[in-house]
């Protein structure tokens, strides 16, 4: 082990110009990394900038017979709909290449609604004024839209 160590260690040994080549780093490397760096670090803040990440909530529900959807949420993100939201909605049945129905939500519960052991509160939107129909009984699947902002903005508000 210390015979290595001498070895590495007698650096003036060697001629000037093996001590010249070993002790400095080549500058355009340098420069090359610099600038890499700079730009990985530049387009992260751009994408940041211009992704949206949106915030969703899932929930369940049913179609009823007016023309309304019944949803019901979670009840620990009841304080996320403290103004109007925005939900997609994909009827039971319906094909999975299909666009989902996006409606405004008309009404939220802050009742508890205990389903097997889970806390739900009641959400309504009406598809009907977006123009879509579907039968009254059937099952559907929603998220609703919390939030929209981009990474940018939900990191520095």
């Amino acid at each position: 082990m210390d015979s290595n160590k001498n070895e590495t260690d007698n650096i003036e040994l060697r001629s000037e110009k093996v001590r010249h080549i070993i002790g400095q780093v080549p500058p355009a490397l340098v420069r090359m990394g610099s600038v890499v760096i700079t730009l990985v670090v530049i387009a992260l803040g751009i994408a940041s900038y211009t992704i949206h990440y949106p915030i969703t909530v899932e929930a369940q529900g049913k179609v009823m017979r007016n023309g309304s959807v019944e949803l019901f949420v979670p009840y620990k993100y009841l304080y996320l709909f403290d103004e109007p939201r925005t939900a997609r909605i994909s009827v039971e049945g319906q094909d999975e290449d299909a666009m989902p129905c996006v409606c405004r939500m008309n009404y939220y519960s802050r009742n508890v609604i205990v389903v097997e052991g889970k806390h739900y509160f009641r959400a309504t939107a009406s598809i009907r004024s977006s123009g879509f129909s579907a039968q009254p009984g059937l099952d559907v699947f929603a998220r609703i839209v919390v939030s929209d902002k981009t990474l940018w903005q939900q990191v520095f508000r």
